[in-house]
């Protein structure tokens, strides 16, 4: 897996505070201020990004477009021949194994999807003066509660500091 780093150095507060924080700096959580909350939509669920410190906006958009980069990234670059051997051997996403530990890997459950959703969706990203939205709308009615319950989740464990799958 490659990690990108960046080759500016840290002022030491944010250094001490990642040091302290041990949440990625490549995730929106890290921003100073950060919060994040869900609220359900007509067609799906929106993931609300915020911070308290307006000088840190700008920073918080970025972070969650390339969050939301990296979840577009991981889903498209699974063909419907890779789901349909994973289904075929039991590796699918969207099956339950026991003994597979799916935890921090967000509300999809596969490492490296960066907390996307399995369910086919849509996302949209919209900056808002305290941050940014993205907003996620099943593709299918009937996967709509799966899409919420997968939002929901990655929020919960982005509140908990960890940045699924970065």
């Amino acid at each position: 897996m490659h990690k990108e780093e960046s080759k500016q150095p840290m002022p030491s507060s944010a250094q001490s505070t990642a040091m302290s924080s041990g949440v990625d700096q490549r995730c929106p959580m890290s921003v100073p201020g950060a919060q994040v909350q869900t609220q359900d939509t007509s067609d799906g669920v929106s993931l609300m990004f915020t911070t308290s410190d307006p000088s840190q906006v700008s920073d918080l958009q970025t972070r969650a477009r390339r969050m939301l980069d990296a979840q577009s990234k991981a889903t498209s670059s699974e063909t419907a021949m890779d789901m349909a051997q994973q289904e075929d051997l039991g590796d699918s996403s969207t099956e339950e194994q026991s003994g597979l530990d799916e935890s921090g890997t967000g509300g999809g459950g596969n490492k490296g999807m960066a907390g996307a959703p399995t369910v086919p969706s849509k996302a949209v990203a919209t900056d808002t003066p305290e941050g940014i939205t993205i907003t996620y709308s099943a593709m299918d009615e009937m996967q709509k509660r799966q899409l919420i319950d997968e939002v929901h989740e990655t929020a919960r464990q982005l509140k908990g500091g960890h940045c699924p799958g970065m």
